[in-house]
């Protein structure tokens, strides 16, 4: 497994990829926003050439860093890549300044157990948070 930082040439690939993996439709252009912003905020994973996860995030006021995404393929699951890919993005945060990581997770989602595991607490709800009308909690830890 390598682990990378997104560069806007794998675009189409990790578009793809997201739509394969995740509920929620995102416009492309986001995502070049995103790592245009702040480039060693945005991570991939690859197995054999092929974007197999990826996390992004956002600096926030308050010295605070936002998880947007932390996804990976089925096959990869439970393997420790997450954990890896999150961890780039909160040194990525730290050498920023954060002191606080946050993000969102669907209310009924397995991610809330590895969330816990990190040791993210909930902190919020949100409700109707996602396109689906889904409630999402918001958890927290320190970087």
């Amino acid at each position: 497994m390598k682990y990378l930082l997104f560069q806007p040439e794998e675009l189409e690939e990790l578009v793809q990829f997201l739509a394969a993996n995740l509920d929620e439709g995102y416009k492309p252009e986001v995502f070049l926003k995103i790592q245009s912003q702040w480039p060693d905020g945005f991570a991939i994973a690859r197995r054999g050439g092929t974007i197999v996860g990826a996390a992004c995030g956002a600096l926030l006021p308050g010295e605070k860093l936002r998880v947007l995404i932390l996804v990976l393929a089925p096959e990869v699951q439970r393997q420790g890549h997450g954990r890896k890919l999150l961890e780039m993005l909160m040194a990525a945060g730290r050498k920023r300044g954060c002191s606080r990581v946050t993000l969102e997770a669907m209310v009924n989602s397995k991610a809330i157990e590895f969330y816990r595991h990190l040791g993210f607490s909930s902190v919020d709800l949100l409700p109707c948070y996602y396109q689906d009308g889904g409630d999402a909690v918001v958890m927290e830890r320190p970087v």
